[in-house]
This record gives structure tokens, C-alpha cells and sequence, in this order.
């Protein structure tokens, strides 16, 4: 169970002091407040017009803590499913079991209030990294309008131009991502613990055609070990029996950054061909009941053909959303002659948005994940694909384009601007 306490900002605030930016001499901030997480921490559940009075209880997962009773800020969108954009000054006058405050707003803020998405809290005095970070007075905030709106910033064409909310949490998604890689590759080095060498890309079936993917036989390795039970390696993946099983897709094969409702399609695939870790045909059952003997008597493909280096050579990718890969299917991206690189349908996906470009997620056999941007060139990314061709290679090829993974970054951050004339402004750093 998360623990919450109210001083959680003051300790989260600590790593992100030096990389604040400073304000410059004709800006005066008077308050500022960072959106600590990449959600929303809060949630509006209930809005009474006639009284002026929210209720405000925390978003699932949230490790901040309700304000204690007394002015504050509230933090909202302008526009529906929108970035968070609009400050409301609020006074919480109630605090209700489960985490829940009953906060009262002034006249002003009405338009801007409706449930959904939020973030409650007291905003810190001055700019963050310029000043020790004290809690701005009861007084300072009471100063407040009762709304303020930031003013939108022009926006780019390139993916990266996102508002603050959406950078945080695309970064988020590629962390989730990153985790999921690792480990489905963890589960290949226990894999070849157990068997004393590589799962197959694609167990082929007695008729010659693909039956059961790497996938599949992964399961045990992913604390899946009852849906493996359910699944009958005496017919082939889209048999009933096993289309059924199909229906149960592990979360650790869905990548984050793919939008839409829960599906059975898979975001990760092996890299395969002759020259790759994954070879294909080296698995062939001899009749339907030839599973799981056919993996003992199966050409042995180990870490020793990794000749390369496993820090040099490529498992598993992202795939392109065009695939449409049900996660069962023994299907995967085919380095061959025709391998036409990263951020094509064929090739390798490249569906996470980084600055103005878009990555792709490697595992390495090495068990470590990278990104590498679309931008780097078929040919250089070949030479990571191949197990043992010998190249000369160099990681920092794989950075051009912005494709090197992102160094640390601060939270987005909420500046409260006072002008010569004492007007305020908000603005989203």
C-alpha cells in the first residue's frame, strides 16, 4: 500500500532543484507549483453551481496527499481531455474519510469547473531552484483571482510539440515499455537456463506450416505458467482450442504507447532470419504429440553463436501497429533482403514520440533496452540485427537523430508571473 504524506513534494523536489530554470530579471514569479506525477493526481467527482462547492478526492495511484483544510489551488484543464492549463484558487473547508476534500470557489472560476482530471495543492512561494522551497502564506494565495488561464504556446509540427502533461506521460509510457522488454528478455536468459539454448522464433508444425510462437513457450517464465497449461501444443495457434487461450493476452506483450481499448494483438516481436539470434526451421515437430520432445532433439542455438557480443545484437523490437500480430501467431519482423529498417510496416515500429521524432524499443540480448530513433539508417541498424557478421559497430551510431535514450528531465511546471502593474499571469513551463 503507497503511503501518502503531505511532505512528499518537499522529498520528491529535492532531485529536480538544479534543473529548474531560473526566472529572468523581467519576470517576477510569485508562486510556482510542479505537476509532481505524469497523471493527474486528483479527480473532481462532484460540482454543486448553486453553493460554489467541488469535491475532490484523489486519483487511484496517486502518492500525494489531500491539503489540510485552508486555501489552495486547483489545478484544471480548459478544454476537455485538454492539458492542464487553468489554476482555480479554492478553500478547502472539509476534509472527508477516503481521502476526500470539499473545497469552495469564488464566482469567477464557475465556467472552468467540472469533473474529471485535477491537481490539489498549495503552491510554493517564488520560483522553484531560485529560493528554498517554503510554502507560499495563506495570505499570498488569498491574493489570487479566482481564475487564471495560461496562454497557449504556438505549437511545432513535429511529435515532440506536446504540452507539458502529454510530454510527462509519453515519457511514462516508454518507461513501461522499456520494462516490458526487459522482461520478456529476463525470460529468454532463464529459457536458455533451463533448455541450454535459445526458444525458437516459431515451433513448425508436422504439416511444415508455423503451430506455436516464442511467446507461447515464454509464458513459464513470465509467472504465466497456468494460461501455458491451457494451451494445447497438439494443434497448431489458431486452432478453437487455442484461440481461446489467444483471448487472455499477457499485459507484458501490449505496448503503452498503443492507444485504444484492450485487444490480442502484440507490440513486441523477435528479430528473425539466418543471420539473426532467432533462425528460422530450427524446431520441427515430427507429429502432434511431438511437443515438448522436439525441443531436445531441436539444432541447438545458444549464447556461443552471439559472436557479435550480446551488448551488440538485437532480440526482440517494437512492432508497427499495421502488423495486427494476434500475440499466439508465430509471426515476427524478418530481417532479410527486403528489411526495409525502423518506422516502416514491415520493419521494426517506431510508435513512441521523442522530441521532433518518433523511437523504436530494442531489447538487446544483453538483456538491456534502448531506443533508436527512426532517423538511423537500414544499413547501420542491420549490424546490431546480425548475431555474427563480424561488423565493426559502434552504440553511438544508434543515437543519430535523437535516438539516444533521454537524459533526466524536471517536472512540468506551473509559473505564477506578476507583472509591473501587479496583474498575474500563469504560465506552463
Amino acid at each position: 500500500m503507497l503511503t501518502r504524506c503531505a511532505g512528499i513534494g518537499r522529498v520528491f523536489l529535492g532531485s529536480w532543484l538544479l534543473l529548474m530554470a531560473v526566472a529572468s530579471a523581467e519576470e517576477r514569479v510569485v508562486m510556482s507549483y510542479p505537476l509532481f506525477s505524469p497523471a493527474p493526481t486528483h479527480r473532481i467527482v462532484a460540482v454543486d453551481a448553486t453553493t460554489r462547492q467541488v469535491r475532490i478526492e484523489l486519483a487511484e495511484g496517486a502518492m500525494l496527499s489531500i491539503p489540510g483544510e485552508g486555501q489552495a489551488v486547483l489545478v484544471v484543464a480548459s478544454k476537455k481531455g485538454g492539458p492542464l492549463d487553468t489554476l482555480v484558487r479554492v478553500n478547502v473547508a472539509e476534509i472527508l474519510e477516503g481521502n476526500v476534500a470539499v473545497a469552495t470557489f469564488g464566482p469567477g472560476a464557475l465556467p472552468a469547473i467540472q469533473e474529471g482530471p485535477a491537481v490539489l495543492g498549495r503552491p510554493f512561494a517564488g520560483l522553484i531552484g531560485e529560493r528554498p522551497a517554503d510554502t507560499a502564506t495563506t495570505k499570498a494565495i488569498r491574493s489570487l483571482p479566482d481564475l487564471l488561464v495560461a496562454k497557449a504556446k504556438p505549437l511545432g509540427n513535429g511529435p515532440g510539440d506536446f504540452n507539458p502533461i502529454a510530454k510527462a506521460r509519453a515519457a511514462a509510457r516508454r518507461a513501461a515499455s522499456s520494462n516490458h522488454l526487459k522482461q520478456i528478455a529476463l525470460a529468454f536468459h532463464i529459457f536458455h537456463d533451463a533448455y541450454g539454448c535459445f526458444p525458437p522464433a516459431a515451433v513448425i508444425g508436422p504439416d511444415g506450416k508455423p503451430w506455436h510462437s516464442w511467446r507461447v513457450l515464454l509464458l513459464p517464465f513470465i509467472e504465466e505458467l497456468d494460461l501455458y497449461k491451457q494451451y494445447d501444443f497438439s494443434q497448431p495457434w489458431d486452432s478453437p482450442k487455442n484461440l481461446a487461450v489467444a483471448e487472455k493476452m499477457p499485459a507484458i506483450f501490449r505496448d503503452p504507447a498503443r492507444e485504444g481499448p484492450p485487444d490480442t494483438l502484440t507490440d513486441y516481436a523477435a528479430i528473425t532470419g539466418e543471420a539473426a539470434i532467432f533462425q528460422p526451421g530450427v524446431v520441427t515437430m515430427t507429429s502432434a504429440d511431438d511437443f515438448p520432445a522436439c525441443l531436445k532433439t531441436a539444432k541447438k542455438v545458444g549464447f556461443a553463436s552471439i559472436t557479435d557480443g550480446t551488448s551488440n545484437t538485437i532480440l526482440f523490437a517494437t512492432v508497427d501497429p499495421a502488423r495486427k500480430i494476434p500475440w499466439t501467431k508465430p509471426e515476427d519482423i524478418v530481417l532479410d533482403d527486403t528489411f526495409p529498417g525502423i518506422g516502416k510496416p514491415a520493419g521494426i515500429g517506431a510508435i513512441h514520440p521523442l522530441g521532433d521524432g518518433r523511437v523504436g524499443l530494442f531489447a538487446f540480448a544483453d538483456g538491456s533496452v534502448h531506443l533508436i530513433a527512426d532517423t538511423v539508417d537500414t544499413e547501420t541498424l542491420r549490424k546490431f540485427l546480425t548475431r555474427a557478421g563480424g561488423e565493426v559497430v559502434d552504440s553511438s551510431d544508434l543515437s543519430s537523430g535523437g535516438g539516444a535514450p533521454p537524459g533526466p528531465s524536471r517536472p512540468p511546471l506551473l509559473k505564477i508571473i506578476a507583472a509591473d502593474d501587479g496583474t498575474l499571469r500563469l504560465e506552463v513551463d
